[in-house]
């Protein structure tokens, strides 16, 4: 970050040192730290937008690297490829080693087995510099589905990616002009870069936050300062003298702005996108105005600020696995439960305050004994061109060592598992395509003996149900024998290292749409069941009801039933502006996803419609009353022809995520088994209760299969894992509910064809 571009000490400034540039270093880093020390504890009060000390770090860093190689080329002629590399590597590499070297092994023996793999992978991507590539892709920053003690690598990912191109660039352009010519390119990745950044900011969040060709523009805003002015002693004389109270009121207004910002935005608001012009633009007024004496520059240049700044590479470097592996170590690996609308906490409010504290002498020793020896050339190093190339190979070497480690732990967890054998996948195994017409032959069960078919006319409409003489035709398995041990074994399925990713047929055919879908597949793109049947059921909901697909899918099969699927992420089916959190604003989206639902089943009705969605939604009604009657009239836009049945949520513990919690338990599953006070939370199922008698529909209420105790709800049940995360049940174990949502369904058909005409 910009923590890393080159500066000096006080023992030995070079002549562009800038002490208000290290105490702007400093304001930056304390931001980051409170914020990352609020955000782990979920502390009410504490900075909320304190992650814009990055776009500060973005922007020194344009800011200093653009002057040093603008110098150069003013001075020599050339841009010395190898010096400036043996530079970074000096600066950059040994204390990122070093905190990457300690991490690593205290991560492997303080995570979750089943986290292991994912925690290796994240840092070996950090010591390739490409961190921020893989959490783009695996991880919302402001929600993540677990803290990596590495996210932070995510932003020496951009930067380093911004050093490999930026001299390249800045040598074309700057050919014979230099200054006009790296003005010229940088103010067009501004514009290029910033407008990518609001368009991507608005589609997909996480490559937004996560990505250079978003944030370049904030290192390229910071270089353009340099091209202009590279310190305040090229401003002309005259001008000075007239303009030094402007520039202390510009000044003192960028620094108002800037804490204003760290209290004003949130993880809430969307980003990078407008909102990172504040801090951006506060950075470059800051820079630019820091030098004069009446300015900001007067705080910034105070001992304790620039203490701060001086190491605040390693501060940054040292506060989060601090902070995350300290939580760990005093709270376990599972976290802290707060509340259902609220992230797990990783720490209380009081620990995540002295562990930050403690942060402070660990960097300041990572700076005196490992970055200043490196960057000064107290350490012998070879020549500056050889000195990339070792510096390259002990990354790569780090980075192996990560990913020796993540091959260790799925050794570790096949170890667990027992040897690989064939597994349920839960739900047909038919292709989801138009083109194909005879399902396989493996898609179909067997049908218990002695229960015929019901027969079922090729009309799409009420007239086709079934007779009232028709039965289940899927038959419960035999209650399994009391088990005499509680221990994570081979015979539980799914395994437990594939538990988290025992997804559905749906969603591995790409049946389940993403947040920023807006109209549904194509007719006869996500067809499941019995794909040549003529009566017709439609499965509509969000991931709850993808993850309830193979109990559907393995009714259709079984009755001979075509099952399509209207399945998108985080949208469920009601009659309310929804929000959406990963989008951070409105969820277009969905409105958009129920309205052309609606028309598509208006216009061909299904014979039945199966509705089901996760009980917890954020959106314009904020009770469960009113939620539940936006739910009803939403069932009632379906059509009138259709039998719509309206599947309850199921209980699930969303304090806790059941296959890392097993990991740590393997010895007693009993231990990650959630109280009904859980099970139970935000008004559970009074929103279906209200959404059936409001539509007048059935309502499917599978509750006690899901948590057929008394007591506690447990997470293994009949020899199944129940659940791959903290609310979405695997495919095995959903696949395993056919028999009863089958005979749940035919009691309803049986009792509608029977119940007299209105």
């Amino acid at each position: 970050m910009g923590i890393e571009a080159e500066r000096a000490t006080d023992s030995g400034q070079s002549p562009g040192f800038r002490a208000d540039i290290e105490g702007l270093r400093g304001i930056a880093v304390l931001l980051v730290v409170l914020y990352h020390a609020g955000w782990l504890s979920n502390a009410a009060a504490g900075v909320p937008g304190g992650f814009i000390g990055v776009d500060l770090f973005f922007v020194i860093s344009g800011y200093l690297i653009t002057g040093l190689l603008i110098r150069e080329r003013e001075r020599t002629g050339r841009i010395g490829f190898a010096r400036f590399y043996a530079r970074r590597v000096r600066r950059i590499l040994p204390a990122a080693a070093v905190v990457l070297l300690i991490t690593i092994p205290l991560s492997y023996a303080l995570v979750t087995l089943l986290q292991r793999p994912a925690t290796m992978d994240d840092a070996a991507s950090a010591a390739l510099s490409i961190a921020n590539v893989r959490f783009a892709i695996t991880t919302d920053y402001f929600h993540p589905a677990t803290n990596s003690p590495f996210l932070h690598f995510w932003s020496l990912g951009v930067e380093e990616q911004f050093y490999f191109v930026w001299p390249a660039l800045l040598a074309l352009v700057a050919w014979r002009r230099p200054r006009a010519g790296a003005g010229v390119a940088l103010t067009v990745l501004v514009v290029v870069s910033f407008a990518a950044s609001l368009l991507i900011t608005d589609a997909n969040p996480s490559w937004a936050f996560y990505m250079l060709p978003t944030r370049a523009w904030q290192l390229a805003a910071g270089g353009l300062l340099a091209v202009v002015v590279l310190s305040p002693d090229r401003v002309p004389p005259t001008l000075r003298r007239h303009l030094p109270a402007t520039i202390s009121v510009v000044g003192w207004l960028a620094l108002a702005a800037l804490v204003v910002d760290a209290f004003a935005i949130s993880s809430a608001t969307p980003y990078p996108g407008l909102a990172a012009v504040v801090p951006t633009l506060a950075g470059v007024a800051l820079i630019a105005t820091g030098a004069e004496a009446r300015g900001p520059g007067a705080i910034l240049r105070t001992p304790p600020v620039r203490f701060l700044g001086k190491i605040s590479y390693s501060l940054y470097l040292w506060h989060w696995p601090i902070l995350i592996l300290g939580g760990i170590w005093l709270n376990g690996p599972l976290g802290i439960p707060t509340s259902i609308d609220g992230p797990t906490a990783v720490l209380e409010p009081g620990q995540a305050l002295v562990l930050a504290a403690l942060a402070v002498p660990a960097a300041a020793a990572s700076w005196a004994f490992v970055e200043e020896p490196f960057r000064r050339g107290r350490i012998p190093l070879p020549r500056p061109g050889r000195l990339v190339g070792v510096g390259v190979a002990a990354m790569l070497a780090v980075a192996i060592a990560g990913a020796g480690l993540g091959l260790a732990a799925q050794s570790a967890i096949a170890s667990v598992d027992g040897p690989p054998t064939a597994e349920p996948t839960g739900g047909s195994t038919a292709e989801p395509s138009a083109d194909v017409t005879e399902p396989p032959a493996s898609a179909t069960p067997s049908p218990t003996p002695g229960v015929a078919l019901p027969n079922i006319s090729p009309s799409a409409s009420p007239s086709a149900t079934p007779t009232p003489g028709m039965t289940p035709v899927l038959t419960l398995a035999p209650e399994a024998s009391p088990p005499t041990s509680f221990a994570i074994t081979a015979d539980i399925l799914p395994r437990l290292g594939q538990a988290p990713v025992d997804y559905e047929l749906a969603w591995k055919k790409h049946c389940l749409a993403g947040t920023v879908d807006a109209t549904p597949y194509p007719v006869g793109t996500c067809v499941f069941g019995d794909q040549r049947g003529t009566f017709r059921v439609a499965l509509v909901g969000d991931s709850h009801a993808s993850a309830f697909f193979p109990a559907v899918d393995e009714v259709a099969v079984a009755h001979g039933w075509r099952l399509d699927t209207y399945l998108k992420m985080d949208c469920p089916f009601t009659d309310m502006a929804m929000y959406n959190k990963t989008l951070k604003r409105e969820y277009t989206e969905c409105e958009a996803w129920n309205r052309r639902v609606v028309s598509r089943l208006a216009a061909d009705p299904p014979d039945m419609v199966i509705v089901d969605m996760n009980r917890y939604m954020v959106g314009s009604e904020s009770t469960a009353d009113g939620q539940g009657r936006a739910m009803g009239r939403q069932l009632q836009k379906l059509p009138s022809k259709s039998i719509v049945i309206l599947v309850k949520d199921i209980p699930y513990p969303w304090n806790e995520n059941v296959p890392d919690c097993l990991s740590v338990n393997t010895g007693d599953y009993r231990r990650c088994a959630y109280a009904q006070t859980v099970a139970l939370a935000t008004d559970f199922g009074l929103r279906e209760d209200l959404a059936a008698a409001t539509a007048g529909v059935p309502l499917i209420d599978p509750y006690s299969w899901v948590c057929p105790t008394d007591g506690d709800c447990p997470v293994v049940v009949n020899g199944m894992i129940v659940f791959r995360d903290t609310h979405h049940l695997t495919a095995t174990f959903a696949a395993s509910l056919g028999p009863r949502l089958d005979e749940a369904i035919v009691e309803i058909l049986v009792t509608r064809q029977a119940a007299p005409p209105p």
